[in-house]
């Protein structure tokens, strides 16, 4: 759950530490309500066809998003978050791939 930890973290600290953008204004950017966000915010699973809005909204790339900065570029790092959504069982797998630490 590597993944949605660390997108929780980020979302959390640009939306309510930071507050790049409010939840409600985030969320109609990004076609959700604001329900589905304040899930996210709780480390739910994104679908990976947002993950380019979101990081077009909040000004970062899917490797910060993720925390995956410098081991993987960024196309290859949505393909694998859309594995790890899709494919639970090789989560551990993708996180060891990916030198992740489990939190």
């Amino acid at each position: 759950m590597i993944f949605f930890e660390n997108i929780s973290k980020i979302l959390n600290i640009k939306l309510k530490q930071e507050k790049v953008i409010t939840q409600v204004e985030f969320a109609k950017k990004l076609g959700v309500t604001p329900v589905a966000v304040n899930k996210w915010l709780n480390g739910g699973a994104i679908e990976s066809s947002k993950i380019p809005q979101i990081c077009d909204v909040l000004d970062i790339t899917p490797n910060q998003l993720f925390g995956v900065e410098d081991k993987i570029d960024s196309n290859k790092a949505l393909i694998l978050y859309d594995a790890y959504l899709k494919h639970p069982e090789f989560q551990k797998s993708i996180n060891a791939l990916l030198e992740i630490d489990e939190l």
